[in-house]
């Protein structure tokens, strides 16, 4: 997808991609001013799309949609499981959103002279390891 020139940190992910061969692993496209690189990781034979959304100002952000439609009956526990993940990993945080839904966020600082697309997807890599080993059959495992 050509970018306009405004979309310098994207630049920068994407040529970090294509230098260790991981862009065959993300789709990219562009929204309004946001250019999102999407793939899938895979967490007890589930795959979670994981994006990495890049835009014009100093944040990136990271997020992954972990789980949909948490039962009522089951959302205090699921929170209180969420606020000690929380506490385990400061710079990943768990929501459960309005509508239900379990989402992990992690947010990158730098303008186009601070980037670091290694720290990035180093760190996405890193951090969906530890939600699949750890936290994510904790949850399911309390979902039943």
């Amino acid at each position: 997808m050509a970018t306009y020139p405004r979309h310098k940190k994207a630049r920068m992910l994407r040529d970090f991609m294509i230098e260790t061969d991981m862009i065959k692993l993300f789709n990219e496209n562009e929204v309004e001013n946001t250019i999102f690189f999407r793939t899938a990781y895979p967490m007890l034979g589930e795959h979670k799309q994981v994006v990495i959304n890049i835009d014009d100002t100093v944040y990136a952000a990271v997020q992954v949609l972990l789980i949909e439609n948490v039962p009522q009956d089951k959302q205090g526990e699921v929170l209180s499981c969420l606020n000690d993940f929380n506490l385990q990993y400061p710079t990943l945080k768990y929501v459960l959103t309005k509508d239900h839904h379990i989402i992990t966020s992690m947010f990158f600082n730098g303008d186009e002279n601070t980037f670091n697309a290694n720290l990035v997807l180093g760190t996405t890599i890193q951090m969906m390891k530890n939600i699949a080993e750890k936290h994510y059959g904790e949850l399911k495992e309390i979902l039943g």
